[in-house]
């Protein structure tokens, strides 16, 4: 899918590119022909204003008018001109040519011929291997002038205006084809990270789901083969029963709040709230739980501090922070809980003494599904999914939450919360 992607964004890149070139180059060269067709047409116009001489300025020194500086002709075109002299029956009277000396029409009545069928002011045509564009300019006389100009130069330089514009477009193609490859990996690595966690996630809600189906199936085909059994005689069965759908439901309903946070679909109801209040409502059925753990819980909790959010969502991180604390921290040790004002933001820290969690695993513990002692699963009871619910809802109260562990085990959960509503 990824390389199909890729492929996909390079070509409609590459399109993109393409047709701006081609529209680029296609307006340069039709502006360019316009400008050409205009001054050839002027230079024409001109000489049939003067019965066929040059423009009074270039019959002076180039010295004192200089051509290039003073007169909006171009020289090579007048000197690629000659005019005939028709009369009203079309014969030609009387000729003028500023062609050079080796160069002349082999069929000058031909030619009138051929531009009087034409029945046209002014176009272009070829005739003995000339390019020509020709202008009919009536007289009061009832004579006509024919100018025509040697359509060469214009051609020329069209022609290399089109190798300049094909050699240019050439060179930005494959230039902006190297460039658009390394832009197509570069606009794709979020997409094909989003979609390998996609696949890494699917596979292992799948795995996790495995686990209490097959306990569920086989439970029951142990109740089946024993059909005449009393409730109570199969009361362990319908513990375990009872136990692993207690078990794949709270792993739905996880997957379901992830789904739902990754949509920006998250149910949650902002009003201000204590969070000194919140933080001792959530914690106080935990002591129970870490008193039956044997590990004590150290509370430093700053009173009235008001914040604005979720409350029960909030709560619902505190919970998942110390429920983590309880089951990873060491027999006998102390859990300790603050929640301070800070500048900006109120931070709260979880604290305890445990397993040492690798640097390079720090980052990856809020992933879904991530463990970095995955042999302790079963004996925690998790599925790896509480720390990213955790990060969730922080990251929606436009907060942060980022964990540290030091050499003797101390590991520290951080969460900072802005004071100021976001």
């Amino acid at each position: 899918m990824i390389p199909h992607l890729k492929r996909r964004f390079l070509l409609i890149h590459l399109s993109i590119l393409l047709t701006v070139f081609l529209s680029i180059f296609i307006s340069t060269y039709g502006l360019m022909s316009k400008a050409e067709t205009r001054q050839a047409l002027k230079i024409m116009e001109e000489l049939a204003r003067n019965d066929g001489n040059l423009p009074p300025p270039l019959m002076n020194e180039p010295k004192k008018w200089g051509p290039l500086k003073k007169s909006p002709f171009n020289p090579l075109l007048l000197q690629s001109s000659f005019i005939f002299k028709i009369n009203e029956e079309g014969q030609i009277v009387a000729s003028i040519s500023h062609l050079p000396p080796d160069t002349s029409i082999e069929s000058p009545q031909e030619l009138v011929e051929r531009v009087l069928a034409k029945d046209k002011e002014t176009g272009t045509f070829s005739f003995e291997g000339f390019k020509l564009r020709y202008l009919i300019q009536p007289r009061p006389d009832g004579e006509k002038l024919l100018v025509f100009l040697d359509r060469s130069a214009e051609l020329a330089t069209l022609t290399q205006l089109t190798m300049i514009l094909l050699a240019i477009g050439g060179l930005s193609l494959i230039v902006l084809t190297i460039i658009s490859y390394f832009l197509a990996n570069w606009a794709i690595r979020p997409i094909a990270k989003s979609y390998e966690l996609q696949q890494q996630f699917m596979a292992d809600a799948s795995h996790e789901l495995k686990t209490p189906i097959a306990v569920i199936k086989t439970t029951l085909e142990v109740l089946t083969t024993h059909p005449k059994q009393t409730i109570e005689a199969s009361e362990k069965w319908i513990n375990y029963l009872q136990t692993e759908s207690n078990r794949m439901e709270k792993l739905v309903n996880d997957l379901l709040f992830l789904a739902k946070s990754d949509s920006q679909e998250m149910e949650m109801t902002l009003t201000p709230f204590s969070l000194s209040d919140a933080l001792m409502t959530a914690i106080l059925p935990l002591e129970s739980v870490a008193f039956e753990s044997h590990k004590q819980l150290a509370l430093d909790i700053e009173p009235e501090l008001i914040a604005y959010g979720d409350v029960t969502r909030i709560q619902q991180v505190v919970v998942i922070l110390l429920d983590n604390a309880i089951k990873h921290a060491l027999d006998g040790s102390t859990i300790h809980i603050s929640l301070k004002r800070r500048p900006s933001v109120y931070e709260l820290t979880v604290q305890n003494t445990g397993t040492v969690i690798a640097t390079e695993d720090l980052p990856k513990i809020f992933d879904r599904f991530y463990r970095a002692d995955a042999s302790r699963t079963r004996e925690t009871g998790g599925h790896g999914l509480g720390l990213a619910i955790a990060k969730s809802i922080i990251t929606a109260h436009h907060g942060n939450i980022f964990a540290t562990s030091t050499s003797s085990g101390k590991t520290t959960f951080v969460v900072t919360l802005p004071i100021k509503p976001s």
